[in-house]
């Protein structure tokens, strides 16, 4: 791999405002779009897309406002998918917890996790499964992290998620 690669950071496509699931929507064809165009025909396109799908799907599920910051970037020999949206302290907690679980786990154990997570057949308060990072790192593998930025009075938390996946 040359230099110039491994140096390389550019902006496959970025939005910032509301999302709504129309609008997710037309992320996502933008992202197979820029995907294609900027990597290629790659047997792995459809889980990279995968990732920024989920990443939206949960930004919107647990947004505890309307507005998205969305960045699908190559860093070097990364792709990196972030996105970070205001949520509820329990919410940002929650997520916190699973990424901290997923990053302690094997492969074996995050897929024997997601495994009992689809025999449970309770839905979160938010209708999810519980299923986002453990989808996400199924994908990746131990790529992802997370912070939260309090914002005002420390009711809410401004939720960073970042998935890094080698790519070349």
């Amino acid at each position: 791999m040359s230099n110039s690669k491994k140096n390389m950071q550019q902006n496959l496509l970025e939005y910032k405002g509301q999302l709504t699931g129309e609008l997710r929507l037309q992320l996502i064809d933008l992202v197979k779009c820029a995907a294609l165009c900027n990597l290629g025909s790659r047997s792995d396109l459809k889980k990279l897309v995968g990732v920024a799908l989920e990443l939206l799907d949960n930004a919107q599920r647990y947004n505890a406002g309307s507005e998205v910051d969305f960045a699908w970037r190559i860093d070097g020999e990364h792709l990196v998918v972030s996105i970070s949206n205001s949520a509820s302290g329990g919410d940002a907690r929650r997520l916190m917890d699973a990424v901290e679980n997923i990053e302690a786990m094997t492969p074996e154990q995050v897929a024997e996790a997601f495994k009992q997570q689809m025999l449970n057949e309770g839905f979160g308060e938010k209708g999810g499964a519980g299923l986002g990072m453990l989808q996400i790192a199924k994908k990746v593998g131990k790529g992802i992290r997370a912070e939260i930025k309090p914002l005002t009075d420390g009711i809410l938390g401004l939720l960073d998620k970042v998935c890094h996946y080698h790519y070349c």
